[in-house]
């Protein structure tokens, strides 16, 4: 259960099961193991393709919400919250609440940051005690780069230098767009020769918080059915990499699909034909609930996480979160596959604990 069975045989580790230490009492008591937070949608970069700073909302959770947050988090059976914006260091803060999370509940927790921060944030997340550093890592070489990638790219390297031996973690995280099919491979190899975590995710170029509208990216970025040979090189190779040991976060089979669902976006987190729960539960700046990642859906207008206190809330949540889900064309956001992997994962986990107990036939 704590590794994904490959195709040749082997098995490869995974972060949250393995580096994090998921035990199995507290895996009988989670509703779900995963979470997302956006500390806040505003952001000191414009990237074309986030689609997180176009949606302003009227009133953020201040610092204090936030910390009640992670309690609610914790009584919810999350293991993991990924703390991400917008750009979460914009806020003031932002030390109280790793200290609050370390100090006062048992998630493990990681900053996803475009690293265009102060000294002074700095020691404050570190004398905090952060326990994983997520950096944007897009472009390295390469021709007719962006102002915003190359600010992003080259603060990323740098940040990630700097934080070694001050935090456990470290991870790149590098978006695969037309732009940069060249330098992945290699990046990749770069930063796992270094102690590095990886990952990667293809540009979601649609699929914003309108339905019924897709906002199409640059087409200097998106993928498309010409790529595809290329994109199947690039997981070809990575997946190479991971089998031979590189610190690649993807399982083998998201790595695999890349080819096919990076320029279709096709692929689905829920079921089409039975009830599905979340695979990762992602909460918006302003404490709603989120059909998934890249859009707020109808359950954001009548759920936020201090709902989910209350257990029948949950169930109502969910089922609502289904119907919601079922509207929605597809992505391949790598943390929403990853994450409804060890979410089955759980499900058979219990399936066999109630078996041996004899409460299940």
């Amino acid at each position: 259960m704590k590794n994904e069975k490959t195709t040749n045989g082997s098995y490869t580790p995974d972060m949250i099961w393995e580096e994090f230490k998921v035990t199995p009492d507290a895996l009988l008591g989670a509703k779900i193991l995963e979470s997302s937070v956006y500390l806040t949608r505003k952001c000191n970069l414009k990237c074309q393709y986030c689609k997180i700073i176009k949606t302003e909302l009227p009133l953020e959770l201040t610092m204090e919400q936030w910390i009640e947050v992670m309690d609610i988090l914790e009584g919810l059976g999350v293991r993991f919250v990924n703390i991400a914006g917008g750009e979460p260091t914009v806020l003031k803060g932002l030390g109280r609440l790793i200290s609050h999370i370390n100090n006062n509940t048992t998630l493990a927790h990681s900053i996803v940051s475009n690293s265009l921060f102060n000294d002074e944030k700095l020691k404050e997340m570190v004398d905090a005690g952060l326990k994983a550093y997520v950096a944007s890592i897009d472009v390295m070489d390469g021709a007719d780069k962006r102002l915003h990638d190359i600010r992003k790219s080259s603060a990323g390297m740098r940040m990630l230098e700097r934080l070694k031996g001050k935090v456990p973690y470290l991870c790149g995280n590098i978006v695969i767009s037309a732009r940069n099919l060249s330098s992945v491979v290699e990046v990749t190899r770069y930063l796992s020769d270094n102690g590095i975590w990886v990952n990667v995710c293809p540009v979601i170029w649609g699929r914003g918080d309108k339905w019924e509208s897709v906002e199409e990216a640059d087409n200097a970025y998106r993928l498309t059915n010409e790529h595809r040979e290329r994109l199947e090189d690039i997981a070809k190779r990575l997946v190479e990499l991971k089998r031979n040991g590189a610190l690649l976060l993807p399982t083998e089979s998201y790595l695999e699909g890349l080819p096919t669902y990076g320029p279709d976006l096709s692929w689905k987190c829920y079921s089409e034909t039975e009830p599905t729960s979340p695979s990762r539960l992602i909460v918006d700046a302003d404490g709603s609930l989120m059909t998934c990642i890249n859009m707020r859906g109808e359950v954001a207008k009548r759920y936020t996480v201090f709902d989910l206190k209350d257990e029948d809330t949950y169930r109502g949540f969910v089922e609502d979160w289904w119907e919601d889900a079922k509207r929605c064309q597809g992505c391949y956001w790598s943390t929403m596959v990853t994450a409804k992997q060890r979410q089955l994962m759980l499900e058979e986990f219990k399936k066999e604990v109630l078996k041996g107990n004899g409460t299940q036939g």
